[in-house]
């Protein structure tokens, strides 16, 4: 009976070092819809922002939610931190193209043209135009980092800057505006700040450590069981 006993809690303690592990992994996946700017470190988790935002412009039903969500988009750090925040710009039609119509970091880009060529002679316009018009799409580019310095060109039918940077691009539409629109956010592709990798290496210091206070928890249990089972045995004996 002792024997069994004593089963049953290195039974329990065994599916305690697992769940965390399993709940790790589901929520990573729960997550996925939740992902805010300051989330955006990669393709993953670019796109994740930039679809969940693409469903919450367009629940919009009335000009009045529209315009609210415009507003957060611009001033609520879900939507906007740092070099990350959203953009919209119209796609092609016979007056024009490629015109950016929303800017949630920049009002006086608003109304320019995204019809421009960086450094590698690639049309940025062009190329968020290809990637939507094949469903979404990431693009890599040349652009204007506001926090590096020198970065900046001033020349007509180029771009601002030549910093690299990765945007990802998806259809838009919302209430008022019918003409076909695009979606995106970006991220520069220079090294993260120190501070930034030092957050990082902490946590998964943090989290080593958990799973390891769980694991030597684990050997303890195993080494009480095998020593109560084998006194068992001696006074069955």
């Amino acid at each position: 009976m002792r024997g069994w006993s004593f089963g049953i809690i290195f039974a329990v303690i065994s599916a305690v070092m697992i769940v965390p592990a399993f709940a790790d992994d589901t929520a990573g996946v729960a997550n996925k819809n939740m992902v805010t700017a300051s989330d955006v470190v990669d393709k993953d988790t670019l796109k994740s922002f930039v679809t969940r935002a693409k469903h919450y412009i367009e629940a919009a039903s009335t000009p009045s939610e529209l315009f609210t969500i415009l507003r957060e988009l611009r001033t609520n750090e879900t939507w906007r931190k740092g070099p990350i925040y959203l953009f919209i710009i119209q796609r092609p039609t016979e007056t024009g193209g490629e015109i950016v119509i929303f800017n949630a970091s920049n009002r006086d880009a608003e109304g320019t043209s995204m019809h421009v060529v960086d450094l590698d002679n690639s049309d940025v316009g062009h190329e968020f135009e290809r990637v939507v018009y094949e469903g979404d799409g990431f693009i890599e580019y040349r652009w204007d980092n506001p926090a590096v310095s020198g970065d900046e060109l001033n020349e007509p039918g180029k771009v601002a800057g030549t910093s690299r940077k990765l945007s990802y691009a998806v259809d838009v539409s919302f209430i008022g505006h019918p003409e076909d629109l695009m979606l995106g956010s970006g991220f520069y592709l220079d090294p993260p700040p120190a501070s930034k990798k030092g957050c990082a290496i902490a946590t998964t210091e943090n989290r080593n450590a958990s799973q390891s206070f769980v694991f030597n928890l684990f050997l303890m249990a195993s080494a009480l069981f095998l020593a109560v089972s084998w006194r068992s045995r001696s006074e069955e004996k």
